[in-house]
């Protein structure tokens, strides 16, 4: 039941039981109403579901969320999980405790995300990475009435409607687990073996990738709600168009960076230096994350 429409009816009730009369139909002649009605008022949030998405999916800072240390862990699995299948069942034991207290229906959700890490990452390669993907999907989904960040992962909002705080926490700090790259490091250091922090020829064998993070990165620019950053990302992308368009030497990604950095810092986002990181390196803000995991990912 809706709770508007309910306080409402309980209203007119004691309103009808003190006067001994009937609340007058309305007219259907009268002016249509410019109120919210009970069949459009949004159900109250439960308090316990609020809090365990905002643990898991960051919101509204997307400062070390959880979620960035599931897809971190699920990335390395399968090169890692065989050897040391205790470190991923404690991330299943991670996910049961921040949803404990959510709902029946988000429980479950999560549970099947934290069965992945207890069963799949002993399997190694033979990881099941589609089961993992629709585990997060399903936890999205249970949090995307909640989550911003978690109403991106089910499907792509508006164009221009995406918080510039979350764009810039995809770019810098969250695991290539779900993008074409397939692996735990995040999107800058997967960028840098394509296109250079420094100068560097654009790999012609590995072009399939450069059109894919091209897109990637369009899709970024097309969703942010920020000017600047918008106008950043732009010249991240220009090295990948430029390949596209056969200029295959690539001035690097260290100057476009540095400005994508000033502007998700105006943006209320703290990012790393570019100077701080090299080529090959897994670069993130907030990779020393407490009980966080070093295992690096495949290029």
């Amino acid at each position: 039941m809706r709770t508007g429409g309910a306080a409402l009816g309980l209203t007119l009730l004691l309103a009808g039981c003190a006067t001994g009369t009937e609340s007058p139909a309305p007219d259907p002649s009268g002016p249509a109403s410019t109120g919210t009605d009970a069949a459009t008022e949004s159900p109250a949030l439960d308090p316990a579901l609020s809090t365990a998405c905002a643990t898991f999916w960051g919101d509204p800072d997307y400062i070390d969320p959880l979620s960035r240390l599931v897809l971190d862990r699920a990335g390395t699995a399968p090169e890692i999980g065989p050897s040391d299948p205790f470190f991923y069942e404690m991330t299943g034991d991670d996910i049961d405790v921040a949803f404990d207290g959510a709902p029946g229906s988000v429980q479950e959700a999560a549970a099947a995300l934290s069965d992945w890490f207890r069963t799949q990452p002993a399997r190694g390669a033979e990881a099941d990475r589609e089961a993992f993907r629709t585990a997060w999907e399903g936890v999205a989904g249970s949090c995307a009435e909640v989550s911003v960040a978690a109403s991106w992962a089910v499907d792509d909002g508006d164009d221009g409607t995406k918080p510039a705080t979350l764009v810039c926490a995809d770019v810098f700090d969250t695991p290539g687990t779900l993008n074409h790259f397939a692996n735990a490091n995040v999107l800058t250091s997967n960028m840098f073996k394509l296109v250079g922090l420094s100068p560097r020829a654009v790999p012609t064998e590995r072009m399939d990738d450069v059109e894919a993070t091209a897109d990637l990165l369009a899709a970024q620019i097309a969703a942010v709600d920020d000017d600047e950053v918008r106008a950043a990302l732009e010249h991240v992308r220009a090295p990948f168009q430029d390949a596209l368009d056969g200029d295959t030497w690539s001035d690097g990604l260290e100057a476009p960076l540095t400005e994508l950095g000033t502007a998700c810092a105006a943006a209320g986002y703290s990012s790393p230096d570019p100077g701080e990181s090299d080529n090959s390196a897994v670069v993130g803000a907030h990779a020393a994350r407490a009980g966080g995991t070093e295992h690096q990912g495949r290029s």
